[in-house]
């Protein structure tokens, strides 16, 4: 661990892993909430500029954003908490779908010339186009799109 690292431990008092956990949260919170956090952000960095002159700024930037989502998270209520969470699970779900659907001509490919499994092509995603996404999101999205377009072939 480095100077920096440190420091920025001293001036918080969380641990790395809390840090990070912190950060992914600030990730997650919609536009309003950022914006609110980093309002404060200035507010603590001036606090710690006069209690910490001697370090450098870029650590006491850092270290007064981590202070401001953690004075944040203990204003939030479990419930909201959760709900923060929850979301960004939910866009990580979009971004791997959007992303399967980029590849979509390779799935079908796979799936109907090759009749490879589900399981057969996540594996083959993951090592082909280091892209990991679970066999069961491919079915998903395959039973959405491909049984729509039995469906309207049907309808002709």
């Amino acid at each position: 661990m480095n100077l920096a690292s440190t420091m920025i431990e001293n001036i918080t008092k969380q641990t790395y892993e809390s840090q990070n956990q912190r950060l992914r949260l600030f990730a997650r919170v919609d536009l309003k909430m950022k914006l609110h956090i980093l309002q404060l952000q200035k507010q603590f960095f001036h606090k710690l500029k006069s209690a910490y002159g001697d370090v450098d700024n870029t650590v006491l930037t850092l270290s007064s954003l981590i202070v401001a989502i953690d004075s944040v998270i203990k204003k939030l209520d479990i419930a909201n908490l959760n709900a923060i969470k929850i979301k960004g699970k939910s866009q990580k779900t979009k971004v791997k779908r959007e992303k399967v659907l980029g590849y979509w001509a390779i799935v079908r490919i796979l799936k109907l010339e090759q009749n490879m499994s589900f399981r057969q092509i996540a594996k083959y995603f993951y090592k082909y186009h280091k892209f990991e996404i679970s066999h069961s999101m491919i079915q998903k999205t395959w039973n959405e799109l491909e049984h729509t377009k039995e469906e309207k072939d049907n309808v002709k």
